[in-house]
């Protein structure tokens, strides 16, 4: 994992996974964390969001979908989020395989809730960084230190936001309340400062040429 840099202000520092990392650590996950995971960062979803999440708000179409986020403590968290095609694959194969429902859990587990929870996915969670810092040990490859799971919605958040994705509209997806929350992930380096300067310039302050 890589470190980001933090705003004035800010009392943690939160690490963001690498692709790379990612990749490694992804093949790993025994199912149905693997699932979870991916939803967690492919969407930006909380982890309980996903962990609880039911077939009646997944819609699935020929191409992609829709997955609706139903519940939270506020009314932001109540969303609609697209699908990106690892998600969507996912969820097409999890929906064909288990019989292709229409309602019910999609994480079902022997548990209090009925569905999977942090404590399900927890042993599953470290079990695949251990397996594939085993994997990387054999072939003297980079070690992947360890995160929490909410490390997946992190670095979902930041790369979008990295990818231009304003606070407000980030707000919407993450499923905050507040941009206060959200513009712990939006920090403008020097070079996009840079290039907004520049586009205002071309854009809105034309002067007349010398002479003029």
């Amino acid at each position: 994992p890589v470190k980001i840099t933090l705003a004035k202000g800010e009392r943690q520092r939160d690490t963001v996974l690498s692709n790379d990392d990612w990749m490694r650590y992804i093949v790993e996950c025994p199912q149905p964390w693997r699932d979870a995971a991916i939803l967690v960062r492919g969407t930006g979803m909380r982890p309980g969001e996903v962990f609880s999440l039911r077939w009646e708000n997944i819609h699935l179409n020929t191409t992609g979908g829709l997955i609706q986020v139903t519940e939270g403590k506020t009314k932001a968290a109540r969303r609609m989020l697209p699908m990106v095609p690892a998600v969507y694959s996912a969820l097409k194969a999890r929906h064909e395989a288990t019989g292709k429902p229409e309602e019910g859990w999609l994480f079902p587990a022997k548990t209090a809730e009925g569905h999977m929870n942090k404590d399900t996915a927890k042993g599953q969670h470290k079990r695949a960084i251990a397996d594939a810092n085993v994997k990387a040990k054999k072939g003297a490859g980079k070690q992947i230190k360890h995160f929490q799971p909410y490390v997946l919605r992190h670095t979902a958040l930041t790369q979008l936001a990295e990818a231009g994705c304003d606070v407000f509209t980030l707000a919407r997806i993450a499923g905050h309340s507040s941009i206060t929350i959200t513009q712990r992930y939006v920090h403008p380096q020097a070079d996009a400062i840079d290039r907004a300067f520049q586009q205002t310039t071309k854009a809105a302050l034309a002067l007349p040429a010398a002479g003029e």
